[in-house]
C-alpha cells in the first residue's frame, strides 16, 4: 500500500493509518506544547487527550515501541522544527519533533525513543531527564471506520 493511500488525514486533528489500524494526532507535543518533554509530560500529554476527548475519543496513550516505527516511511519526509528532513507521511503536520517517546517497556522502568529522521531507536537512562516529543495514538475500533470513510 503506497503511502498516499495508507495515512489518511481525517480534518479533525487525526491521522488515520488504514493499514495497521491506528489513528495518531495530526501534530506532537513540541507543535501543541513548544517544548521537548520527558516522560512524565508525555504520559500527561496523552492524559489530557483523553480527558478532552479529543477528535471525539477517550482512549488516547502513548505508543508501544512496535507502533512507534510504523509512522516510519523512508520514501516520505517533512520537516521539523529545525527544517531538517523526518521520515513520516505528509498526512502528518510539519514543524514537530524529530523523535517519539513510546510507552514504558513492560516490568520495566525504562522507555523506547524513536528517532523518525533516522529511524533508529534508543532506549535513554532516565525518563524524567529525556527531552523529546510525543504523538497520541488509539488503536482504531469497528466503528471508528464507518465515521471515517463517510
Amino acid at each position: 500500500m503506497s503511502d498516499n493511500h495508507r495515512f489518511i488525514d481525517n480534518g479533525d486533528g487525526t491521522v488515520t493509518d488504514k493499514e495497521k489500524g491506528l489513528m495518531w494526532t495530526h501534530t506532537d507535543s513540541m507543535i501543541d506544547l513548544k517544548k521537548w518533554i520527558n516522560y512524565q509530560d508525555a504520559m500527561d500529554y496523552a492524559r489530557e487527550l483523553r480527558e478532552k476527548k479529543f477528535a471525539g475519543y477517550d482512549d488516547w496513550r502513548l505508543p508501544s515501541r512496535d507502533e512507534l516505527a510504523t509512522v516510519y516511511d523512508e520514501t516520505s519526509s517533512i520537516k521539523d522544527k529545525f527544517g531538517k528532513d523526518i521520515h513520516i507521511s505528509d498526512q502528518f503536520s510539519p514543524g514537530g519533533g524529530f523523535s517519539m517517546i513510546a510507552d514504558l517497556v513492560p516490568g520495566r522502568m525504562r522507555t523506547w525513543v524513536f528517532n523518525i529522521r533516522t529511524g533508529e531507536y534508543s532506549q535513554p537512562d532516565g525518563l524524567w531527564t529525556i527531552a523529546d516529543a510525543a504523538r497520541a495514538v488509539r488503536t482504531i475500533q469497528p466503528d471508528d471506520l464507518k465515521k471515517i470513510e463517510s
